[in-house]
């Protein structure tokens, strides 16, 4: 029987009330917005379409800032290639203005840059491209202008891999010109790039300068292709333009519409994308026109298809609405029905009546469910209540005892001198002491009870030292249960660096008891006695011992894993005249500061030690490549060459370093070094501050060089040796004053063996002492023959002057050869004076007294010349060939020679000029004032033979010997 007073009619007959309802308004507020909407459609669409067009131009104006940047970027590029021409260099650090202005002019006029000018590394402007460039001037200006101190800081900081390089857009009253030019414009780009000599330091850079052409080529093709007009504005001034040809009043927008011109003919859209210029976009105004008569006819072909299709669906909505509402409440209603006959049972007391719908998935089924459980609940009630009641009785007399316990056991915990923790067999905790909390300084309510053995962890501040413990994932130190239930120890330093010892004792339930304690005196005593074995105190670094089982834990770790490892030699070089000529307590000091930056280049993988003395070591870990070791020992050579400052002294040294690598073949530690060793000794060989790795037939050249110096001993005692001697001409007559003699070594196998090979040699060895002594008696003996003007010079090593034999020495070889001492010339370079000691002086000056000439070879390339011209008074200088043979193209090179030449006729001494190899230098050398010189231009050194014709050949003048 229906009833239809029910919900299901009320919900049925509501559900399509309402729907009937809100279509009816649906069609009447559609109806009645159409008529508006088609108002406002037109006006909407003129907005979409300007809009559109305005994004375009929007678009546009970026597109060529990007261009504009794109061009900035490309000029940079460009300067930077014409600072990185070496010619660009050599003719900053000549100073010459001529050849800056012939190299950059062309340079200028190829990459389109209007002027260039070059900076020296103070800032000074010292060329340009253009010989019109008034550079005193320009020069006078420049430390005004407001990007002055950027240029500065560029040539202050700059390095070869990161220069910092000066690119900015500014006004002509911000940049001034710097070079005349038909381009001038109210916006240029200023660039300015660094120049770096070959060893990389600044010696200058260039400063460009670019105008905003009036038609720049590249905005040109992008308006030509996008078919609109672009200018580029500046201070209301068309500086730059593009398909336009109008003034600045045609690009102003109208009162009405800021985006019209002024005149209605374009739509234009300006944007600053490059400060500080704008840039502006112009569309002819018949585009947007059409773009909107084309919109409008679509907005309405739309609208007129909406309303149908919208009636259609409405209709076809509201039939089914009408149905399914009848079907859904249908089935809502009928389950609820019986839902509430089983609900008033219950209150009633039944709780045995069946309850329907319980399968249902939906909230029908939820309340049905639902009054199940509220059935047994209510049954269960009462029989719990009893049950709850009796366990209460229990509980409160056990604890009762548990308290009085308890009182006893935190008495005997709290008064132990030791930390104490108990865990249970899952790890969590039972009790702790406050002794416990004490020692990691935790407070009481840090650690409670129950908490696992990984809170404990988390709320521990430490650091494991050392544990008996293997370490994984699932460990949770301090307190990670030891496995098999045997006992286990743990060390670890707490925040305020002392350090705990943990026992853990493992019980027989699967719990363990944790006891602790501060060992931290204990603990640093026995640290500080391994430090000391093991480490190096002057430096702090690790020592050879530490080294050696390093190395050896390294080879056990390649055999198993593979690949290869390295091993790096260091030797400072001249170290040992750092330590003679500045003391022992400086030479200490370079040791900690190279100790530390050597510290600085490495890894946390790598090992760097001291061996002794000035000798360091690296070891690297595994595995290596050979470029990333060699990159090391780079990175070491470059770091260790950089100067230190050590109290008032500014100290330069440089580091030899011989690398070998560990391949995996079966070699023992001791060979891995000993090849490191003669690594190093081939470094040393070719030139210092360099590094090389091991060859196998290194060891041969170690046995070569053993064989030379045994035959050079022999070649010293049987008298093998022999004497050249070159020519010294006086400029001022072209005569000849005398010869220098040099020492030769014609080999019965080698050959001639080079002077530069076996002379070092003899220094290393000591052999120099006899052979000076050799030399010194056969030139005085040669030279007797002589007329009695001509004087021979002899060259003498720092070794002869030590000690006090070397005056018995000269005085003997004056008396046997009977020559006059006034015609003996000893030549003494820098290096012999650099060791301040008295018995140097003391034979110097003693053979002063002979009457023996004393000269300063090789002057200006050693430590401190001038302050060696105060200590000592010579009677000659011989300046250096490197300064003599770059007088060709160097002017700051005469400068130097003249110079010494004035400050020795100050001080009443000779010079002589070492490298004549061409007759322009003999002639520039005449010029300054220069007294004697020598050179292969003049004369190369011969043997006794050639001598004895060109003596006797009634000494031929300066021309026609250098012919």
């Amino acid at each position: 029987m229906i009833r239809h007073s029910s919900l299901l009619w009320h919900y049925t007959y509501g559900a399509v009330f309402t729907a009937l309802c809100a279509f009816a308004g649906l069609i009447g507020l559609v109806a009645y917005q159409l008529e508006d909407s088609m108002a406002r459609q037109q006006s909407e669409l003129l907005q979409l379409s300007q809009s559109r067009v305005l994004e375009t131009l929007n678009a546009d104006v970026k597109l060529a800032g990007k261009r504009l940047e794109f061009l900035f970027e490309d000029r940079v590029r460009r300067v930077s290639a014409i600072a990185a021409d070496p010619n660009i260099t050599k003719a900053i650090e000549s100073r010459n203005n001529v050849a800056m202005s012939e190299l950059l002019g062309p340079f200028a006029a190829l990459d389109d840059i209007d002027g260039i000018v070059v900076l020296d590394d103070r800032g000074r402007i010292v060329g340009s491209s253009s010989y019109d460039t008034d550079i005193v001037a320009l020069g006078s200006e420049l430390p005004k202008l407001g990007f002055h101190e950027d240029i500065t800081r560029s040539l202050r900081d700059s390095m070869p891999d990161k220069p910092l390089i000066f690119n900015r857009i500014l006004t002509k009253e911000e940049s001034r010109v710097f070079v005349p030019g038909k381009n001038v414009n109210a916006l240029s780009q200023v660039m300015f790039v660094p120049v770096f000599d070959d060893f990389g330091y600044v010696v200058g850079g260039l400063l460009a300068q670019r105008w905003l052409r009036e038609h720049e080529p590249m905005l040109t093709d992008l308006a030509d292709i996008n078919s609109f007009g672009l200018v580029v504005v500046h201070n209301n001034e068309i500086i730059s333009r593009a398909s336009f040809s109008g003034s600045i009043k045609d690009i102003e927008a109208s009162a009405d519409a800021r985006h019209i011109t002024a005149g209605g003919r374009h739509v234009i859209k300006c944007g600053m994308p490059i400060a500080p210029m704008s840039i502006c976009a112009l569309l002819p105004i018949e585009q947007l026109t059409e773009t909107q008569s084309e919109l409008t006819r679509i907005g309405t072909e739309e609208e007129s298809k909406l309303l149908k299709r919208l009636f259609l669906f409405g209709l076809l909505a509201l039939a089914a609405f009408a149905a399914v509402a009848f079907l859904l409440s249908r089935q809502i209603t009928r389950p609820l029905t019986k839902i509430t006959r089983v609900l008033s049972g219950i209150a009633a007391g039944d709780f045995e009546n069946r309850v329907v719908g319980t399968e249902r998935l939906d909230e029908v089924g939820d309340i049905a469910r639902s009054v199940v459980s509220l059935q047994r609940s209510v049954k269960e009630r009462d029989a719990l209540r009893v049950r709850v009641h009796e366990k209460n009785t229990i509980l409160r007399s056990q604890e009762a005892k548990l308290r009085e316990q308890n009182v006893l056991f935190d008495a005997a915990l709290n008064n132990m001198s030791h930390g104490l923790c108990m865990f249970d067999s899952r790890g969590r905790l039972i009790v702790s002491n406050q002794r416990y909390a004490e020692l990691f300084e935790l407070s009481e309510e840090t650690i409670r009870p129950g908490m696992s053995s990984a809170d404990i962890a988390d709320v521990l501040d430490v650091e494991l030292v050392e544990t008996d413990v293997p370490v994984t994932k699932e460990t949770n130190l301090p307190f990670a249960r030891t496995k098999g239930g045997q006992q286990s120890t743990e060390m670890v330093r707490i925040r305020s660096g002392r350090i705990v010892l943990t026992t853990r004792q493992p019980l027989c339930d699967g719990g363990w008891v944790a006891i602790s304690e501060d060992i931290t005196e204990r603990q640093e005593a026995r640290d500080r006695l391994a430090f000391l074995a093991r480490h190096d105190m002057l430096t702090q670094l690790p020592n050879r011992i530490e080294f050696r089982d390093q190395l050896e834990a390294l080879l056990k770790r390649q055999k198993s894993q593979g690949g290869e490892f390295g091993i790096l030699c260091l030797d400072l070089d001249e170290f040992k005249t750092v330590n003679d000529s500045l003391g022992h307590p400086i030479g200490d000091e370079l040791l900690r500061q190279v100790a530390e930056r050597l510290k600085d280049l490495i890894s946390e993988r790598e090992l760097v030690v001291r061996l002794g003395g000035d000798e360091f070591a690296i070891l690297t870990d595994l595995p290596v490549s050979v470029y990333a070791v060699d990159e090391l020992a780079q990175s070491v050579i470059w770091e260790l060459s950089k100067p230190f400052q050590i109290a008032d002294h500014e100290i330069v040294i440089g580091v030899s370093v011989g690398i070998t690598l560990s391949h995996g073949a079966d070699v023992a530690g001791d060979e891995l070094f000993k090849q490191a060793d003669l690594a190093l000794y081939q470094a040393k060989e070719d030139g210092r501050n360099t590094h090389r790795f091991f060859e196998s037939d290194m060891g041969t050249a170690v046995n070569e060089r053993r064989e030379l110096i045994t035959d050079l001993r022999h070649a010293i005692a049987n008298d093998e040796l022999e004497l050249y001697f070159q020519p010294q001409y006086s400029l001022a007559n072209n005569a000849i004053t005398g010869f220098e003699a040099l020492v030769r070594w014609n080999h019965p196998k080698r050959g001639m063996v080079p002077p530069m090979e076996f002379i070092p040699l003899a220094e290393d060895t000591g052999l120099i002492v006899p052979l000076g002594e050799w030399v010194l008696n056969e030139a005085c003996r040669r030279a007797s023959e002589w007329p009695d003007h001509l004087r021979v010079a002899v060259n003498l090593s720092p070794r002869q002057l030590r000690g006090h034999g070397f005056g018995p020495v000269l005085i003997g070889a004056l008396s046997k050869s009977d020559f006059r001492a006034d015609r003996l010339e000893l030549e003494v370079t820098e290096s012999v004076l650099l060791i301040e000691s008295e018995e140097i002086l003391d034979a110097l000056h003693q053979a002063k007294t002979l009457g023996v000439k004393i000269s300063m070879d090789d002057f200006g390339t050693g430590y401190s010349s001038l302050s060696y011209l105060r200590r000592f008074p010579f009677d000659k200088i011989k300046i250096d060939q490197s300064f003599v043979r770059s007088m060709a193209y160097s002017d700051e090179s005469v400068s130097i020679v003249k110079a010494v030449i004035d400050l020795a006729k100050n001080l009443d001494m000779t010079t002589t000029a070492e490298g004549v190899e061409t007759e322009l230098l003999l002639e520039m050398l005449k010029d300054i004032g220069c007294t004697d010189a020598q050179g292969y231009f003049l004369g190369h050194p011969m043997p006794v033979s050639q001598l004895d014709e060109l003596l006797f050949d009634c000494q031929p003048p300066l021309t026609a010997a250098a012919q």
